[in-house]
């Protein structure tokens, strides 16, 4: 019988199915959407860990990256499991994110990420969200488009692009907008319609938010998991250079450029060689596929949890404070769960929180937060009343 865990989520999104399927396949699962429980952050603690009591469950997944509730305070309250904590984008949020994982006994997160936790004594394993090996599979459909590109397009895709075009490449896009979006289904067969899938590791922000002055780079390159998907339906993959590649791949199992004219001159003789793209296919395919897909790297993941003894976890044992400015974030974030007029009274007991954290810091920075929390508490329930508070957006513009 399976052991049971629970996914908490920030809200409902596309890609969270991805990730109920992928540990599914080794626990039985709940997951929870905290946008949907409208109480305050002590009450909320309280229903998850009566939920988990209830249900038995064994090991709790934190989605944390952007989430302004689960931090630290949030993950420690959370009793008598295993506590796993999932980041996406910690290529920008890793000075949140460490503090936070902190709490956790494991951490998922891409490859170079995981270096820089077990740096400081965290448990951590590189892993992607869309590396289910029976969805993205090869369908065995003729190879009608020569360069397939999925995904947005900012000003510097959008010039490589052009410059491909332009050189006489047939390139064909989707996901860019409304008009040219595809479903899941949709995309395994183009991509396994195609001879080569064309990916850009750049972050498109044209700003990198984990340096203090947010302006200082346009971007950091990024792995992307494009090239699992392509990889496990059989097809070519041709990458913008990123370091993470070389962690993942030998320089012949993955096709990697650092300017549009090597771009260009890759793709050209992939294209003008059938039996070479056939024989850089079944290697790069090979190699996804026999360490990537999620029903391999997850279980290195399961096997590692399964041996830890909720009795003995002891995560936090290398961190020796909490700095004043997360713990000012924290209190931010508990303070405005769910803080609205007709809820003030209710959620004035967060304040016992509140200086449970201040007391972390020294006594000018204990001041400062209670005297910050106190007037966040006057300003936010009169916003909260009067504004719909959202999920979150997509950062991306199309610019195609």
């Amino acid at each position: 019988m399976k052991k049971k865990a629970t996914i908490i989520f920030k809200a409902k999104w596309d890609w969270n199915k991805f990730i109920i399927q992928k540990i599914s396949k080794f626990y039985d699962v709940e997951y929870i959407y905290l946008d949907r429980i409208k109480k305050n952050y002590l009450d909320t603690i309280k229903e998850m860990n009566y939920f988990i009591e209830k249900n038995k469950i064994d090991t709790v997944f934190f989605d944390v990256d952007y989430q302004k509730f689960i931090n630290f305070y949030f993950i420690k309250k959370i009793k008598k499991v295993k506590k796993v904590m999932m980041c996406l984008d910690n290529y920008e949020r890793h000075n949140i994110n460490m503090l936070t994982a902190s709490a956790c006994d494991v951490v998922l997160t891409d490859v170079i990420s995981a270096l820089k936790y077990k740096e400081v004594g965290k448990k951590a394993f590189n892993w992607f969200v869309e590396a289910d090996g029976n969805f993205y599979k090869d369908i065995k459909v003729l190879k009608s488009i020569d360069v397939l590109f999925f995904g947005k397009i900012n000003n510097a895709r959008k010039d490589y692009i052009n410059f491909v075009q332009k050189n006489g490449i047939k390139l064909k896009i989707v996901g860019n907008n409304q008009n040219n979006m595809v479903s899941d289904q949709e995309l395994v067969e183009l991509i396994c319609k195609s001879k080569i899938v064309l990916n850009f590791s750049k972050t498109t922000w044209d700003r990198i938010n984990n340096f203090p002055e947010k302006n200082l780079f346009f971007n950091q390159y990024q792995l992307k998991g494009r090239i699992i998907q392509v990889g496990l339906c059989g097809t070519a993959c041709i990458s913008e250079y990123a370091p993470h590649h070389e962690l993942l791949y030998n320089s012949n199992e993955l096709i990697q450029f650092k300017n549009k004219e090597e771009c260009l001159s890759k793709i050209q003789d992939l294209l003008n060689n059938s039996k070479k793209l056939e024989e850089y296919s079944k290697i790069f395919s090979a190699k996804t596929k026999n360490f990537y897909e999620e029903e391999k790297e997850f279980k290195k993941i399961f096997d590692y949890l399964e041996k830890l003894k909720i009795s003995k976890l002891s995560p936090e044992d290398n961190l020796q404070k909490i700095p004043y400015w997360y713990n000012r974030i924290c209190a931010k974030q508990i303070l405005l769960r769910d803080l609205r007029i007709n809820r003030f009274f209710s959620s004035i007991i967060n304040f016992k929180e509140l200086v449970y954290i201040a007391k972390k810091s020294n006594m000018l920075a204990f001041m400062v937060i209670l005297i910050e929390s106190f007037l966040n508490f006057i300003y936010y329930s009169l916003l909260n009343t009067i504004r719909t508070k959202s999920t979150g957006k997509n950062r991306y513009t199309d610019k195609l």
